[in-house]
């Protein structure tokens, strides 16, 4: 990835934001029970991986960057998801998508496709001592590329399973150091954790 693409990268995202804040929706089954649907569509959407919401008034309706993982991995876990998840599957046909794994990039056939830089990964990796989740490269993304304001909703860091899998996949992820990336984020006031 060169300068210039992290440059349109850039360019892309604040084009999409278009100066709202951001609201980063993840995918912790604890968010089902809230009712922060509205507050969640109030800005620019951004879900990952296979976060299709399927209760609006906890989830929100609007998707607007989807960020995940590879393309495969996506079309896989869709597959395997809750009928409820499966039966949109067309949901982010129309949201900017931001390819976040630094695998299967040669594969990709979209001249337009957006990667998530490897700069930033490397960094965030260094970090965080471990692989990051994607939900923890799109937080590292969207507060080191924009100037937005980015409010995390459904990031309980794995205290309760994802909603659309019928089997948790904890991945090769240390939560404790991502809820602590996080929470140095919130007292740096740079983001705001809605719990």
């Amino acid at each position: 990835m060169t300068y210039q693409d992290v440059d349109k990268l850039c360019f892309d995202l604040r084009r999409v934001i278009a100066g709202r804040k951001i609201s980063l929706v993840g995918n912790a089954a604890s968010l089902l029970s809230s009712r922060y649907g509205a507050q969640i569509d109030d800005g620019c959407v951004v879900r990952i991986n296979s976060g299709v919401p399927i209760r609006p008034a906890a989830q929100g309706r609007r998707v607007d960057i989807h960020c995940f993982s590879t393309r495969s991995s996506f079309l896989y876990n869709m597959g395997r998801a809750s009928w409820r998840v499966r039966l949109k599957r067309r949901y982010f046909d129309n949201a900017f998508s931001v390819w976040m794994s630094a695998v299967e990039r040669d594969l990709c056939e979209n001249p337009q496709q957006a990667f998530y830089p490897i700069a930033l990964l490397d960094d965030l990796t260094a970090r965080l001592g471990a692989p990051p989740s994607i939900g923890s490269r799109a937080l590292h993304m969207l507060t080191e590329l924009t100037e937005a304001e980015v409010w995390l909703f459904g990031f309980d860091f794995k205290e309760s399973t994802s909603f659309y899998r019928q089997k948790e996949n904890r991945g090769p992820h240390d939560w404790a150091a991502e809820r602590e990336y996080a929470y140095s984020l919130v007292r740096d006031g740079r983001i705001v954790l809605v719990r």
